[in-house]
Parts: structure tokens; sequence; C-alpha cells
């Protein structure tokens, strides 16, 4: 994504990201778009940053990585302290769906990779499954919950859409896209 905002923005960007191999696939791209990004491997938990930014993203619903509340908070409250006044935070997630987790728990899917999810719902958690053995866990949140994390990080809440269309947020909507900013 850092490739993208580049080029669309024309303005310096910093990519951070705790996988080795996604840096690499950044720089690549980077390369081949003839874009410069200054990338780092670091944990989105320990975010520090050299000036304030008027922008931080958690773009491919990143926060679903961080397993408990104390990791959103602590996140959240790190890009608080990283952005500049009127600075904005935007990221997305998934607003979690009882009908489609009932429909797919435990069912092997071929898209976009073959997998198998399973839904812990007590501890708000999917185990994605590969097809290698390979696992991968999300933790989704509620609205209530990333409204709560926006709130005691001291930022406000500024649009919160239910798609990247900017669609109204409503009780059908399945994705959450929201933006915060720091007062």
């Amino acid at each position: 994504m850092a490739v993208p905002v580049a080029i669309a923005t024309g303005q310096p960007v910093i990519g951070v990201d705790s996988s080795p191999a996604m840096l690499e696939q950044a720089r690549r791209k980077a390369t081949e778009a003839n874009v410069e990004l200054d990338l780092r491997e670091g944990d989105m938990r320990d975010l520090a940053v050299d000036e304030p930014a008027a922008l931080i993203y958690c773009p491919g619903r990143g926060l679903l990585h961080l397993p408990t509340w104390a990791d959103r908070r602590c996140t959240f409250e790190r890009v608080a302290a990283s952005l500049r006044p009127g600075g904005r935070f935007a990221w997305n997630a998934f607003a979690f769906d009882h009908h489609i987790a009932a429909r797919l728990d435990g069912e092997r899917q071929d898209e976009p990779v073959p997998h198998t999810n399973r839904y812990a719902v007590g501890d708000n958690r999917i185990d994605i499954t590969l097809n290698d053995g390979a696992k991968i866990s999300l933790w989704w949140a509620t609205k209530n919950e990333w409204l709560g994390l926006i709130e005691v990080a001291g930022l406000e809440l500024e649009e919160l859409y239910g798609g990247f269309a900017r669609e109204p947020f409503d009780d059908d909507s399945r994705e959450y896209v929201v933006v915060a900013r720091r007062p």
C-alpha cells in the first residue's frame, strides 16, 4: 500500500512491517514504480517516527493481528503520539457476521488461497489454517471497541464508513473503514 500512496500524494512514505518478506516485496514494487520509500522492520505497538505525521494508516485489516485490547490500546496511543495536530489515522477491519461465521466455520475454502477457517467466538478470534498447515489468527472488534480505542488514545472520530466506497456504516455493513483525527 505504501507504493500507491507515495505515487498518489508525492509525499515521503514510511512503511513499517514486522515481516522481512513483506518489506522486500515493498522494496521491489517501489523500485518498479520508481518511488522512494523509507521501509522499516518493526512492530506497530512500538511505532515511532522522527517527526509528527499528517497521516498514519493501517491497511489490509492489519490491526486484526493484535490479539488483545491492551495491544490495540498501545498501538492507538503510539499512533496518537506520532500524529501532528489535525493528523489522521485511517484503518479498516471486517465487522464480524455470525451468519458468515456459522456458514464457513470448519469449511475448506479455495479463495484467495486454499484454507480452512475456525471461529473462536468467545475469544473474538478466527484461525485461518492454510493447506500446508501454516496458521494465521485474527482478532475482531466491535464498533464500540474501536470507538473506545479512539477515545482512550485522545483521538476523535472523523469518519466511519461501511465500505471503501464511503457508504454509511449501518447494521448490514461488513467492513469498518475508519478515519480518526488528533485534535
